[in-house]
């Protein structure tokens, strides 16, 4: 359906493609960009393109086709390996006053700055501005309001001629909700739905994603060819996916289609592509934890200390379901494992409770934002770092001092990476957990009263044989004699010194 001058509108039949495509229609002629038009099923009323690449009328309203040419000035950017990548997430709406993707693109040269190796956004899919994303999201379009899809085309470019990569978080979780309406076009949902988290977001369970029922060619190709469009046509270099809403039970898991399709970006661009695991308990799990110990909100300083030793060490619990297709998918070579996220990193992706997307947060100090920015750092994986813990223009002293810290920490990096191949050992007595895996260490003073710690048990490793590598408070840290000082609430990282080990000395026995 076309709309005319006069405010009717003009009805062009669409016929079946044929035996080789089954189930999909197509219109014989092409329509000019600009053009405004809309889908009528059996004569019904007129329904959005599920597909639009633009909406500037709203999701419910008619589709516009789209101008894609751009002027694309990223040609010397070589992409970037994500697969321990650090990432900034920046939540558009909220990250400037202005709330839009321009405005966003203002902030990249100081991003990189920080030393991270790329930023995530949160979703920017099209959705209706007063029913929230949960009442349905258009994956293909960008939301209106943020600046529409020239202006994430704009982002992407300016973040790699400053060296920066850009993740896309895709809002799967509301991509077939009941208001779009897509029922009407084919089986894109299943009759079961992703109940709301426990206790949480009473009324907002959404349906489930057909990827493995009767019929669900169809929407595995359209969410197929939503991340290939940002992937190849948007120069995107990683998705984030809800995994919980991606769940499937069929013999070849969706996942595994979607890593296929990033390996081939990756092949015909000569540009790396990956795909990002995310999800509610993989990872919000070691930093809401860090963030609970830091807050007072568990047991006791010795019990909360073992409950974080445990978090640290034990792997992520992942549903036996699930875990067939995460491994399956990561065989292909472009898929990562889970991703570590701060908590306000947390707050603005597509599976977090609705109080914390009002900003309901813990409030801590810039000592325990240092920490969790510690943890966060060198735990391995994948991060995503917030603006409220590393501050993108920081104006305050503590600001300063965090974004600082957040460089300091990004350098030490690279060589805690290094050292993942080690297990990782953990102590937790005297008020303070000592963590060590390989040449690296991370210790936390919780209790004010610690005395001096004796690192020769807890490192097994020679007196004299570590450096402060950075200290929160380094005044207040000394580290003499195998024998470590620092005030409570501190947050230190140490790195094995080969040149002060004795001659001969084994780096994993104790003397």
């Amino acid at each position: 359906m076309l709309p005319l001058p006069d405010g009717s509108t003009s009805r062009r039949p669409m016929r079946l493609v044929g035996a080789h495509e089954p189930g999909y229609w197509r219109a014989d002629e092409q329509i000019s960009p600009g053009t405004d038009y809309s889908f009528s099923i059996d004569g019904g009323p007129p329904l959005s393109d599920p597909a639009a690449a633009h909406v500037p009328s709203g999701i419910q309203g008619p589709s516009r086709i789209l101008d894609e040419r751009f002027v694309w000035r990223d040609h010397a950017w070589p992409g970037a390996d994500l697969t321990r990548g650090s990432l900034l997430h920046l939540d558009v709406p909220t990250v400037t006053p202005e709330g839009t993707l321009d405005a966003a693109t203002g902030l990249l040269p100081d991003v990189a700055a920080l030393g991270v190796d790329g930023v995530e956004l949160s979703p920017v899919a099209a959705f209706d501005p007063e029913a929230g994303p949960r009442a349905g999201v258009r994956l293909f379009a960008v939301h209106e309001p943020f600046g529409g899809p020239h202006a994430l085309q704009r982002f992407v470019d300016t973040a790699h001629r400053h060296g920066l990569a850009v993740v896309l978080d895709l809002p799967h979780r509301w991509a077939v909700a009941d208001p779009l309406r897509l029922d009407r076009f084919g089986p894109y949902a299943q009759g079961s739905r992703i109940a709301p988290r426990p206790r949480k977001d009473h009324g907002h369970d959404a349906p489930r994603i057909n990827l493995d029922g009767s019929g669900s060619r169809g929407p595995r190709d359209f969410f197929v060819a939503d991340a290939r469009r940002w992937l190849h046509d948007f120069h995107v270099d990683g998705l984030l996916l809800d995994v919980e809403a991606l769940a499937d039970r069929s013999s070849a898991p969706f996942l595994t289609e979607l890593a296929a399709v990033a390996q081939d970006v990756s092949a015909r661009t000569g540009r790396p592509r990956a795909l990002l695991a995310d999800g509610p308990g993989l990872s919000d799990r070691l930093t809401t934890t860090v963030e609970r110990l830091l807050t007072g909100r568990l047991d006791s300083p010795a019990g909360d200390l073992r409950r974080l030793s445990t978090e640290i060490t034990a792997p992520a619990r992942i549903p036996a379901g699930r875990r067939r297709a995460l491994r399956a998918a990561q065989r292909s070579g472009s898929f990562v494992g889970p991703v570590t996220r701060l908590p306000a990193a947390t707050r603005a992706v597509p599976w977090s409770r609705l109080e914390d997307v009002a900003g309901s947060a813990a409030t801590t100090s810039a000592d325990d934002d240092a920490t969790l920015l510690a943890f966060a750092v060198l735990a391995g994986s994948v991060v995503v770092l917030d603006t409220e813990h590393v501050p993108v223009r920081p104006g305050s002293a503590d600001a300063r001092r965090l974004a600082a810290w957040t460089r300091r920490l990004l350098t030490l990096r690279p060589a805690a990476l290094t050292d993942l191949a080690h297990r990782l050992e953990v102590t937790t007595d005297d008020g303070a957990l000592v963590a060590r895996r390989g040449g690296t260490a991370l210790v936390l003073v919780l209790d004010p009263a610690v005395p001096a710690l004796d690192l020769v048990p807890r490192l097994g490793t020679p007196s004299g044989a570590w450096r402060v590598a950075a200290a929160w408070d380094e005044e207040r840290t000394h580290l003499e004699d195998g024998r470590l000082r620092a005030p409570g609430r501190c947050v230190v990282i140490l790195r094995d010194d080969p040149d002060a080990r004795p001659a001969g000395a084994d780096p994993r026995t104790e003397p």
